[in-house]
């Protein structure tokens, strides 16, 4: 049972990242992405990447919770 309880808390913190990552200002990030130092090419795929992250980890997060979810729910089951 409590493997299932870390999958759920495990994909909350993923939840929470993947929004977070679009509120707190990441300064290397910016920083790199400011500069001219970087071809164009790769900064677009840097601030593409950077736009997708949090996405990424939200809908991660949102996927392992509910896994986590569905095996706690029938662990719940197979107790009766």
């Amino acid at each position: 049972m409590s493997g299932e309880i870390v999958k759920i808390l495990s994909g909350v913190v993923l939840i929470v990242l993947g929004i977070a990552w679009y509120f707190v200002r990441v300064p290397v990030l910016s920083d790199v992405l400011s500069t001219g130092t970087l071809v164009p090419f790769w900064r677009a795929l840097l601030a593409a990447f950077a736009a997708c992250f949090g996405i990424v980890l939200l809908l991660a997060g949102l996927v392992m919770a509910w896994i986590g979810y569905d095996d706690y729910r029938e662990s719940r089951e197979a107790e009766t």
